[in-house]
């Protein structure tokens, strides 16, 4: 990565503060939220993109954080009804009885560039991983199918929601797909991409930003992309009422040199929230990469303190306060 292109991302670390910080005036989707913008996940299926297609919906569903949560928005990009089935799993366990129906999620022929752009006529923005699980499928019928026969890959973000998906993992398909949905995103001129960096879930010691970040300076969409510290797991009868769990850590590398690995439990549905929190508070206009690491628990005087129907996510507000110093 060439620091002269992130110049503005000047190097912070921050952990989760208290409530006595000053409020924090965002400027991303949340500074305008009368302004609602369309946001699609790909490889929604998988259980860290189910959650943040999760807490997308929560945050549509509310006024005060920009997100759109009509029109087909937030949208679920998925390659066969396996993916629509599995994220209606997650939101149904951990989003409290949500659904995502047909006009939601849309199945998608991820070989063509202009299928995915058709998926994203009139959307603003696009979370997706570098690095997918592959499940071979029929394709489904009555969607892009050629033949009863058609076969393809449902791809999930990181990981399946449960252990008997018999997932793939094949990394020159997975960078043709990230390749392809940047392309499409361009085309459409989107105008931000959260981009997670998903590959040390399947090589634990790869430090794979740099052609990741190669290609999005190529496209020229603004990104935000995200860099766990850590290793990932699912905390345990887990709801959006519980919200962030962790105290975290957010690092802002200038080089690839700063890029760094950790060893600490990362839990997957902190990691979702703060994707989403980054289309809330930082301006869509930059470029930036982020390292997010876990560094303990959070403490019971943040823990619980609102009224969970009316947040996307308990404890965002810490989220909010550590990102702040990157807009």
């Amino acid at each position: 990565m060439d620091p002269s292109k992130h110049s503005r991302c000047s190097a912070f670390s921050m952990s989760m503060m208290s409530t006595t910080t000053p409020k924090v005036v965002p400027k991303g989707s949340a500074a305008k939220p009368y302004e609602k913008q369309k946001v699609a996940v790909f490889g929604a299926g998988g259980y860290l993109g189910g959650c943040i297609y999760g807490f997308l919906q929560r945050a549509g569903s509310l006024y005060g954080t920009g997100i759109s949560g009509v029109g087909g928005s937030p949208r679920a990009v998925v390659a066969t009804s396996a993916g629509s089935v599995s994220l209606n799993g997650i939101l149904s366990k951990n989003f409290i009885l949500a659904q995502a129906d047909e006009s939601f999620v849309k199945l998608t022929n991820m070989t063509i560039v202009d299928a995915i752009q058709s998926r994203l006529n009139g959307f603003d923005a696009a979370i997706l991983g570098t690095r997918f699980t592959l499940e071979p499928r029929p394709v489904t019928l009555g969607s892009y199918e050629k033949s009863p026969n058609d076969k393809t890959m449902e791809f999930y973000m990181e990981r399946p929601r449960i252990a008997t998906v018999k997932g793939i993992d094949d990394p020159n398909y997975s960078l043709q797909l990230f390749n392809n949905i940047l392309q499409a995103c361009k085309s459409e001129g989107l105008r931000h991409l959260v981009v997670i960096e998903t590959d040390s879930e399947f090589d634990t010691d790869t430090v794979a930003g740099d052609k990741y970040l190669a290609l999005l300076e190529e496209v020229g969409v603004p990104y935000t992309y995200i860099r766990p510290v850590g290793s990932f797991e699912n905390l345990k009868e887990y709801t959006y009422a519980k919200g962030v769990q962790s105290t975290l850590k957010i690092t802002q590398p200038t080089s690839l040199e700063e890029f760094q690995s950790g060893s600490g439990t990362l839990y997957r549905e902190d990691f979702a929230a703060v994707c989403v929190q980054a289309l809330l508070s930082l301006d869509w206009s930059d470029n930036r990469v982020l390292q997010v690491e876990p560094v303990g628990s959070l403490g019971q005087e943040i823990a619980g303190r609102a009224i969970p129907q009316r947040e996307w996510c308990m404890n965002s507000d810490s989220l909010q306060e550590l990102l702040a110093v990157a807009s």
